[in-house]
């Protein structure tokens, strides 16, 4: 996919040293040329080591410099407004085609970043599991309610609530016999990493759903899941990483209900069978 290599430096880039940003920098203004280079050739067009272009490919999650090549020649392909800009002057009809073009891009970003080995890394710890607590503060909150909207469906006890000092009592209560699902956008909230705290201390299982891959959320989750955003002058990013964080929820949904059919069917039916009752 064309984003791939894109969003995983975006995805990584606050948090990579000044030098390793100039190489970030210069990949992305000369992928299609970079992706013929050597990595003795890049070094020299670029006056670093090549001990220092292979750390860097593992740094932003590559297994070596040859599989960071592999997508640069698509980087390269992708078009300059990859997320479109709203400007005051659009008609109200563009205003939605570009939100939804952006969001679109969103989802197609994200989906980029997910790996075989990380989903089944997070549904390992979901179905070894007795309990899932959702955790999220601000605008991760929305997310962090959606998911345990949508996972009180399942045959999996979770619970969620949007007080912070609640959420931390919920953490001191959860033991290694549970999970977490934890969502932060910037993944660097103060909250959301006292809570991580308490849960690891607890040795609770953590899965990190944010849009930084360097972040401390990502760093201290068992396995985090990396959701692509972008940020325009109408638009904040964190809004924006909402769209993209929702696929993620929904994906997780449905391959554990698919891991848990019978189950899983059980529970729904139940469910709906309430709720219908409410309905005129």
């Amino acid at each position: 996919m064309g984003t791939a290599f894109r969003s995983r430096i975006k995805s990584y880039y606050d948090d990579l040293s000044k030098g390793d940003q100039r190489l970030a920098d210069y990949l992305l203004e000369n992928s299609k040329e970079s992706s013929r280079y050597s990595i003795q050739e890049l070094a020299e067009a670029t006056a670093l080591s090549t001990a220092t272009i292979s750390r860097f490919a593992k740094k932003v999650g590559y297994q070596n410099f040859q599989e960071l090549k592999l997508t640069l020649n698509q980087a390269g392909e992708e078009k300059n407004d990859f997320f479109l800009s709203l400007t005051a002057e659009d008609s109200y009809l563009t205003i939605a085609e570009k939100t939804c073009q952006t969001n679109i891009h969103s989802i197609e970003a994200t989906q980029a970043m997910l790996t075989e080995k990380d989903l089944q890394k997070t549904m390992a710890i979901l179905l070894q599991s007795t309990t899932c607590g959702f955790f999220g503060m601000g605008g991760s909150a929305v997310v962090a309610l959606n998911a345990y909207h949508k996972f009180l469906r399942m045959p999996i006890h979770c619970f969620h609530h949007e007080d912070f000092h609640i959420q931390l009592m919920q953490a001191a209560k959860m033991t290694k016999e549970d999970c977490a699902l934890v969502i932060s956008h910037t993944g660097r909230n103060k909250d959301t990493m006292e809570l991580m705290a308490v849960l690891k201390k607890n040795g609770v299982p953590i899965i990190g759903i944010t849009s930084y891959a360097g972040s401390p959320v990502a760093q201290a989750s068992d396995v985090a899941l990396i959701s692509i955003s972008e940020e325009t002058f109408y638009r904040p990013e964190a809004i924006s990483s909402v769209v993209s964080q929702l696929s993620i929820i929904d994906t997780l949904f449905l391959i554990y209900g698919i891991k848990m059919k019978s189950a899983a069917k059980e529970t729904i039916n139940e469910i709906r069978e309430v709720i219908q009752d409410t309905r005129m």
